[in-house]
Order: structure tokens, then C-alpha cells, then sequence
């Protein structure tokens, strides 16, 4: 039978003999709080979201390739708009389409880093998160990219081992406020009116012309959408540029 008088004594009895156990039990808790807290979301480094705009101005990202024949569609239609975007490009295809990022780069738009092979860089040591930017850093000026190399991590898991390397060398990482999830469906439909929903002056927006490892996936749809997407934006008034086009 529940006696309230009785099970409070219990408990009292129970704290105060159990009182160090307690303590170093909610310690301990607190600070494996604050140590996930630190891993998921450390407190240093930039990671840029926006741009630092409120004008009516957006930057069109592209993650995952090269991918022909997806990424020269999509160059196809960005030069019809007179439209300049950034490209995170993996650098093991780097190495296979070598001739579609020099188009990128002949077309004016931004070449990023999006690591060498698409691993989810947060959870590796900070050794190999270093190896996996620095040997798509070398490919890209290889290849012909000059200036600032802008990064984004795969899966943008900004995590404590990125957030450190990135800290080191003194450069920031490009986030996003706009998801397209056209990873999830190409429908032309749904991608235009998920990112259409949610742009506002200054987003960035990340669409896909590749697919992580998977570099051959169908991106039509991304075509498809990007070519709405742009001419529905400049039909409110916004213009593109390029990330580094704006200071953050």
C-alpha cells in the first residue's frame, strides 16, 4: 500500500546516505551533456549559414560533383539566366571530369571543396579530416582554381574534428538555411516549392548535381527545378552571386 509519509522518509534516508553517488552521478551527466554539446556544435570556427545581406540576394550552391552530363545541364542553364553559382565539387571526381571543372571555372562560378571522398568527416580523426580537404585542395589548384577554395563538409556535419581543422588553417565553413532535398526526390515540383518556400534575402541554398559517392545518380530534376527556381526569384527581384561575392 502507498504510504506518502513513509516513502519520503525512504527517500530521504536514501539521498542522504546516497548523497556522493548522487552528486557525482549528475556531474557526470552534466558534463557528458556539455562534451556532446561541444562535439555537435563547437563553440569556435565560423560556419557560415547566411550571407551577411539583407538585400534581395541568394547564392545557388551546388554539392557532390562533377557529375556530367547533370552538372554541364545545369552550367547550360545558369549561363541562359546570366547566373553565377558555387560548385563543391568531391575531389576523387575532380579527377575523373576534369574537362567539366575547368567549365566551371571558364564559366566564372565558384569552385568549393566538398572533401576527397565524401566520408562523413565529422566522426573521422582530425588527421584524416586534414588529408581529405588538403588533397582536394591540391587537385583543385591543379586543375586550374584560383583564389579562396571555400569548404563545406559532406552531409555538412561540422562536427568537432572538422570544426578543428578548419579552426587551424584559419578558414570558415560553408553551411546552408535552405535545404532543396532533392536528394530525397526529383521532382521538379517539390524541389522549386521547398526552396521557394524558404528563401529569404542573404540564404544559401544547396541543391545537388551528384550524389555523394554515388556520382552517376539522376539529377534532371535538380535541372529541372534550378531553371524554375531561378526564374521565379528574379521575378521577385533577387540576384545571384557567387559565397565569396559577399563578406561574412
Amino acid at each position: 500500500m502507498f504510504c506518502p509519509y513513509v516513502n519520503s522518509v525512504y527517500l530521504f534516508t536514501y539521498v542522504k546516505e546516497n548523497k556522493m553517488k548522487i552528486i557525482i552521478a549528475a556531474v557526470s551527466g552534466v558534463a557528458t551533456l556539455g562534451l556532446l554539446w561541444i562535439f555537435f556544435r563547437p563553440p569556435f570556427g565560423e560556419n557560415i549559414v547566411r550571407l551577411n545581406t539583407n538585400q534581395r540576394v541568394v547564392a545557388l550552391t551546388f554539392d557532390d560533383g562533377p557529375s556530367p552530363p547533370y552538372t554541364d545541364r545545369l552550367l547550360d542553364v545558369l549561363a541562359k539566366h546570366n547566373v553565377k553559382a558555387t560548385f563543391f565539387m568531391i575531389g576523387n571526381r575532380v579527377q575523373q571530369y576534369p574537362e567539366t571543372v575547368r567549365r566551371v571555372i571558364a564559366e566564372g562560378h565558384q569552385v568549393g571543396n566538398h572533401s576527397y571522398s565524401h566520408p562523413v568527416l565529422g566522426f573521422l580523426p582530425a588527421a584524416s579530416v586534414r588529408r581529405e580537404i588538403e588533397r582536394t585542395d591540391a587537385l583543385l589548384r591543379q586543375i586550374g582554381v584560383k583564389g579562396e577554395i571555400v569548404f563545406r563538409a559532406p552531409v555538412l556535419t561540422r562536427f568537432l574534428p572538422v570544426a578543428w581543422v578548419l579552426a587551424r588553417q584559419r578558414r570558415a565553413h560553408v553551411s546552408c538555411n535552405v535545404w532543396s532535398w532533392d536528394w530525397t526526390t526529383q521532382n521538379p515540383d517539390r524541389i522549386t516549392k521547398t526552396v521557394l518556400k524558404k528563401v529569404k534575402p542573404g540564404s544559401i541554398i544547396v541543391l545537388h548535381d551528384g550524389k555523394g559517392v554515388y556520382g552517376n545518380a539522376k539529377r534532371l530534376g535538380t535541372v529541372e527545378a534550378t531553371d524554375r527556381i531561378i526564374t521565379a526569384l528574379k521575378r521577385e527581384g533577387y540576384t545571384f552571386v557567387r559565397v565569396s561575392d559577399v563578406s561574412h
